[in-house]
């Protein structure tokens, strides 16, 4: 088995012959470490408000293979979910330049700045900058073609010295970004990615203390998926089902479910339930020799639950717990991220938190830094729940924006005991989702459904601190699709103001277009 790190300190991150070609070849570059280090040095001991001065440069790249991001509708406007940095703009120090594939309408934007308290200030402090590119590739990728924006984007940066680069996730694409920009990221190196890959999270966990569910992982071919399979079946008594992973899918796509009274020799003739619609096993093959896959046991329960942890890594190595969810999953075997509930339940929320420390401490330990989230399968017993940790996602994940938008629409703060945002004296509660989807929504923009809310009283308010917020906004004409997260005084609430929402505007998208 691989080691985590080797002696020297460097990353082992993948084998060779699992580098994603599609890639750009990372070199290290002593600019760039040194950019890096003294990033850290600026930051460290001055506390998570130092991460919100200065100048960010907001680049919201989903920087997965294209393949894979195709599986997402309307994923192009995904960049828009990263819009709650605007709201960071409270701060009268700090200056943000926001890039996107496509531009960003202006009722979007001024939705955001609505909830600060000096609208005009904030907008004066924001730059957008769009490439008019909506190709379902990552947004770095194309950024890397346009060399007149790449200078632009310096050159709009007046002290590099004071500014970082903040990413959804980072890959080889985002480093020759801050190359080419000589500004430091927030977020791991590309060579710590893979300690975030699904093989990757399996041997952190283990380095951790945290329990992981009976499989393999770095396997790089189907043999060698099918090899893993049987050895997984003559050590596993009682195992029915396995889940094989790949080792860069998110969301559940890159998953694929076997039972094993099914199970063939070649692996390719078992019947096989992948988890994206247009996946088969030619296409998944060459996906495995790529990027590599682990092969897991499916845990199934009727009271199974998939709770997840988010944390951030301060430039200096302090771990911050950022929120806890329950997620809320569909597809098959419920292997596809839909939305989440906050907080995740008192029964296993600290539990998740203390292993979520336990990881965090030793991707620091290895000079990891910026936000990411870790999933969880939790199986009932007697005395509560057993958690095995499902992955690390060493990036923002989608329950990265709901909490943001959640923590800074209410002024609320996260109580490190009890995992509970604390506004107005009272914890709140949320549901969120990015998967409000329906044909009839085409007939609804941005600013029809904004005003819907406020006209039916759901709308996010300030003096109440509850009510909805919505993203993805851009998504709704082209795809039928928008986010919300629906924030109240309990869960019964939360859940309540969500079927509200959804059922107001199916109502509104059934109403003539002619209507206010």
């Amino acid at each position: 088995m691989p080691p985590l790190y080797l002696k020297n300190g460097s990353y082992d991150v993948i084998r060779e012959k699992g580098q994603d070609e599609s890639m750009p070849p990372t070199v290290r570059s002593a600019e760039f470490d040194q950019r890096q280090r003294a990033f850290v040095e600026r930051m460290r001991g001055r506390g998570l408000e130092a991460l919100e001065s200065g100048t960010i440069v907001v680049i919201p790249s989903i920087s997965f293979d294209e393949s894979e991001l195709r599986k997402i509708v309307g994923i192009t406007y995904y960049e828009e979910r990263m819009l709650f940095a605007l709201l960071w703009l409270r701060n009268p120090d700090l200056r943000i330049v926001f890039v996107t594939s496509k531009p960003v309408d202006e009722t979007i934007v001024n939705y955001y700045l609505s909830w600060l308290d000096d609208s005009g200030s904030a907008r004066e402090r924001l730059q957008l900058i769009h490439l008019d590119d909506p190709r379902p590739c990552a947004l770095s990728v194309k950024l890397l073609e346009h060399d007149s924006m790449l200078e632009t984007l310096k050159d709009t940066v007046e002290d590099r010295d004071d500014a970082y680069i903040l990413t959804f996730n980072v890959s080889p694409w985002e480093r020759a970004i801050a190359e080419r920009l000589q500004m430091p990221l927030y977020g791991p190196s590309p060579e710590a990615v893979a300690l975030g890959s699904k093989s990757g999270s399996r041997r952190v966990a283990r380095e951790a203390g945290v329990p992981v569910l009976p499989g393999r992982e770095d396997l790089f071919s189907v043999t060698e998926l099918e090899e893993a399979i049987n050895q997984l079946r003559a050590e596993t008594p009682g195992l029915e089902t396995v889940v094989l992973k790949l080792n860069n899918g998110f969301s559940g796509q890159g998953n694929a479910v076997i039972e094993l009274w099914e199970l063939r020799s070649p692996l390719a003739d078992s019947t096989t339930v992948f988890c994206a619609s247009d996946e088969t096993w030619p296409t998944y093959s060459s996906k495995i020799a790529a990027e590599g896959a682990i092969v897991e046991q499916l845990a199934r329960h009727t009271q199974l639950i998939s709770p997840s942890v988010q944390l951030r890594v301060v430039p200096g190595g302090d771990v911050e717990v950022v929120s806890t969810h329950d997620q809320i999953l569909g597809g098959p075997d419920d292997q596809v991220y839909l939305g989440c509930r906050f907080p995740a339940l008192p029964e296993y929320r600290k539990a998740i938190m203390e292993h979520g420390r336990s990881v965090a401490k030793v991707l620091a330990s290895v000079g990891v830094i910026g936000s990411f989230g870790i999933d969880f399968v939790g199986l009932p017993t007697d005395d509560g729940y057993v958690l095995n940790l499902g992955e690390i996602n060493l990036r923002m994940g989608g329950t990265t924006h709901p909490f943001l938008m959640a923590r800074m629409v209410t002024g609320g703060r996260l109580d490190d005991v009890t995992g509970e945002l604390i506004a107005g004296g009272r914890p709140k509660y949320y549901v969120a989702s990015d998967n409000l989807k329906s044909e009839s929504y085409r007939s609804l923009s941005p600013e029809r459904a904004i005003k819907t809310l406020e006209r039916n009283g759901l709308a996010f308010n300030r003096r109440r601190g509850t009510g909805s917020t919505l993203h993805l906004l851009g998504a709704l004409q082209p795809f039928g699709k928008l986010g919300t997260v629906c924030i109240a005084n309990s869960p019964e609430d939360a859940a309540a103001l969500y079927e509200d929402v959804t059922a107001t505007l199916d109502e509104e998208a059934g109403q003539p277009f002619g209507r206010n």
